[in-house]
């Protein structure tokens, strides 16, 4: 911009200087053309400076920008890197209570079961004595009557004894039954 203007005003001035002298012939000396020349290569120069000064301007700004996106960049990956590594202890943390409640809820099966298993064998073990004591009622009442003969006393006695085998076998289960308990419940 600045060189076309000191062209211009060079032109015009030389018109200006030329237009007042009439009888002069307007020509061109060899200092004139170097004062020109030298000042368009000033101008030129001085238009190259700013240039250049505005493009490093321009450079410096984009750099900055640069860093300045990078930064940001950095901090949200940053945020995104905490928040997926709490999410991970967040999981991690579920996981181990889902392990831990699936863990109680099988102990709470084990110990319901061994609990019924326990009531189980002490109601066997309850209709057990009562059906012995019904038979040896029986037994004893025909023993007292005299209706018993030989054979049948020996059936009734292996019959009695069955059944006391049988409780004998219902207590060692209640007593295996209760210590299984015992276990869960520690």
């Amino acid at each position: 911009m600045k060189t076309k203007l000191m062209l211009l005003i060079t032109v015009l001035a030389f018109q200006f200087g030329y237009s007042q002298n009439k009888d002069v012939t307007p020509t061109m000396t060899a200092d004139s053309i170097k004062i020109s020349t030298i000042d368009l290569k000033k101008a030129e120069q001085e238009r190259l400076k700013e240039e250049k000064a505005k493009i490093e301007a321009e450079k410096k700004e984009l750099e900055e920008a640069e860093k300045e996106k990078n930064r940001i960049e950095k901090e949200h990956q940053k945020k995104l890197d905490k928040a997926a590594k709490e999410a991970k202890k967040a999981e991690k943390e579920r996981k181990a209570a889902e392990k831990e409640l699936k863990k109680i809820e099988k102990q709470q099966k084990k110990l319901d079961c061994a609990t019924k298993d326990v009531e189980k064998t002490e109601s066997k073990l309850s209709k057990a004595n009562a059906d012995y004591k019904k038979e040896k009622a029986k037994y004893e009442k025909k023993k007292l009557s005299g209706k018993l003969s030989p054979n049948d006393d020996v059936k009734m006695r292996e019959k009695l004894l069955k059944k006391e085998n049988k409780i004998n076998e219902l207590e060692l289960e209640l007593e295996k039954d209760k210590t299984n308990l015992k276990k869960l419940l520690k």
